[in-house]
């Protein structure tokens, strides 16, 4: 295979309507190394429209309850009449939509019916530009448990991807023992397994968004971008809630050769973001590669003497919580108490019943619960090891008097977190910016 192929992905927003297919073909088409495309179903261009996905979930609702349908139907067709007619190009949407309509009659599942968004615009987009259209549900295979089926979709990808010069792919969906499936990582997974499979050096997911940024918009005016971050970096920064693209594409691209990058869609120049598994060489970072955050959290500490010299406390308290199948978050300890920190709506209905389970097995001095807790991440390769910056993190803290709650130091030097209460977090954010990024 060549080994300058680029996987393209492009979302519900590039598909919305034929003047922005026109820019994706035009994106397309200005990279000759751009050869495989997944693609995504028609989204919102405007707030008041309706994702063709959500229609098909609604015609399938719609004919379950015994409903009449025909309506929706006619909608998801107008829309796409309207696309083809746009663009100029021969396609025949009603039988794509008899089609559909059959798909109902004949008691497809829901998946199936929802996957007709992006099977139906794969097909266009494959026609505008003269491509070829291979069906995702020919080559991306899963297991009964919604694992991917690696070597059924590696042979697949090699028999029909390797064979043709360019192709057209609907995201989104799979196939499980002849039947369709909704994947958990949508056209993003589609994307990138197929660039796993092809070893291609770049995987392009083109979004709205202008790469990655080195903190929240919503909280820093006008903040840095992020040109270069890794693969374990992105991981982190998903947690702390910049979700650019699902973790299970991080997990299929971590240890591979293929770098995925970021592009924005009304800025096709911009090189945006690129993770990768090591960073380049001569890369040029400030003092944190990221400052992000979330609120909301609960800490549950508890109060026992002799803590440090007592075995199996922490197994206890765990096993509580993975009784009522509650996630702990993070864990400090000190010599008389240590916490657990909880973000999970189940924590506050099964609170009485995990305290009382807590008091039985270890019979502690005290049990605190403290909410409204908010976890700030500073994020960044190596980022224990830099000189003095807990010096750096606590006097930018002080500057603006607000109390530290709990500090995590990661074993991978990835990260450095504090929790500060919910009142204090945009403040922190702007301090630490200014003190890790700006200075």
């Amino acid at each position: 295979m060549d080994n300058n192929i680029i996987v393209s992905k492009f979302g519900s927003t590039a598909m919305a309507d034929a003047e922005q297919i026109k820019k994706t073909a035009e994106i397309i088409k200005s990279n000759p190394n751009r050869r495989y495309v997944v693609v995504s179903a028609p989204g919102q261009l405007t707030p008041d429209d309706i994702k063709i996905t959500d229609l098909l979930y609604i015609c399938y609702s719609k004919y379950e309850s015994r409903e009449n349908f025909a309506d929706v139907l006619t909608t998801i067709q107008d829309r796409f009449e309207e696309i083809v007619r746009d663009l100029g190009i021969n396609f025949d949407v009603a039988t794509e939509i008899a089609e559909l309509k059959r798909t109902l009659f004949f008691g497809k599942s829901r998946d199936t019916t929802a996957s007709r968004g992006e099977y139906i615009t794969a097909k266009i987009l494959a026609a505008y530009l003269g491509w070829n259209f291979v069906d995702a549900g020919k080559i991306i295979f899963f297991n009964k448990d919604i694992t991917l089926n690696e070597q059924a979709t590696l042979r697949a990808i090699e028999n029909v991807i390797s064979n043709l010069p360019n192709a057209v792919i609907p995201g989104g969906y799979a196939m499980i023992d002849g039947k369709i499936v909704k994947t958990p990582a949508r056209g993003d997974g589609v994307g990138a397994m197929i660039a796993r499979v092809l070893n291609a050096p770049v995987y392009e997911k083109w979004t709205q968004h202008k790469g990655i940024f080195i903190a929240d918009p919503d909280y820093i005016e006008n903040p840095l971008m992020i040109r270069n971050v890794t693969y374990k970096e992105l991981i982190e920064l998903s947690y702390m809630g910049i979700s650019v693209i699902y973790e299970d594409v991080i997990m299929k691209l971590m240890d591979t050769p293929v770098s995925l990058n970021i592009r924005n869609l009304n800025n096709p120049d911009d090189k945006g973001t690129i993770v990768s598994d090591k960073l380049p060489e001569g890369t040029e970072r400030k003092v944190a590669a990221c400052i992000s955050g979330r609120r909301n959290f609960k800490m549950l500490r508890v109060e026992k003497f002799g803590l440090n010299r007592t075995h199996g406390i922490a197994q206890k308290v765990f096993e509580t919580f993975a009784k009522y199948r509650i996630s702990c978050e993070h864990y400090v300890s000190g010599i008389y108490n240590f916490a657990v920190v909880i973000k999970n709506p189940m924590f506050d209905l099964k609170r009485q019943e995990i305290i009382k389970d807590i008091t039985n097995s270890i019979h502690p001095e005290q049990i605190v619960i403290e909410k409204d807790l908010s976890l700030i991440a500073i994020i960044g390769e190596g980022m224990g090891t830099v000189k003095g910056i807990f010096a750096r993190i606590f006097d930018a803290i002080a500057s603006i008097g607000v109390k530290v709650r709990m500090i995590d130091q990661g074993a991978d030097d990835l990260n450095i977190i504090i929790g500060v209460y919910d009142e204090d977090f945009e403040a922190c954010v702007k301090a630490l910016y200014k003190a890790m990024i700006l200075e």
